[in-house]
């Protein structure tokens, strides 16, 4: 069974710029997801219960508002999901640093400023299994 079919077709996204959240969920709700946004972790947390469905990928911001990360965005879906989504982590930081956290924690990481078609060859890349 791959992520899609396990997962429908829900794609969570956070990202604390709300033209950001707006432009993204634009473009996937174009490639025909659903698209559930938060601006902070914390926000995430609060509205968990209300996510539609079980998501197939998190797309998340790395630097988020009050020190977090999209590292805890995934994780917090995770927990919440008990299984292990499959994300992928946006961030301008190009450091080795960034790369081996996406490593250990088994993510996706895009540097910005993220081209659409690298966008959705990983969001179909990883919606396929």
């Amino acid at each position: 069974m791959t992520a899609s079919e396990a997962h429908g077709r829900l794609i969570v996204v956070v990202d604390d710029d709300p033209s950001i959240v707006e432009g993204l969920a634009m473009v996937l709700e174009a490639w025909d997801f659903q698209v559930f946004t938060a601006l902070t972790v914390d926000d995430l947390a609060r509205r968990l219960a209300d996510m539609p469905g079980v998501p197939g990928l998190v797309l998340a911001d790395h630097f988020l508002p009050g020190n977090r990360t999209g590292a805890e965005a995934v994780e917090l879906v995770r927990g919440h999901v008990g299984s292990p989504v499959p994300a992928i982590i946006l961030t301008g930081d190009t450091t080795p640093e960034r790369q081996a956290e996406a490593a250990a924690a088994g993510y996706r990481l895009l540097h910005k400023p993220v081209q659409v078609p690298a966008l959705r060859a990983a969001v179909e890349e990883l919606f396929r299994g």
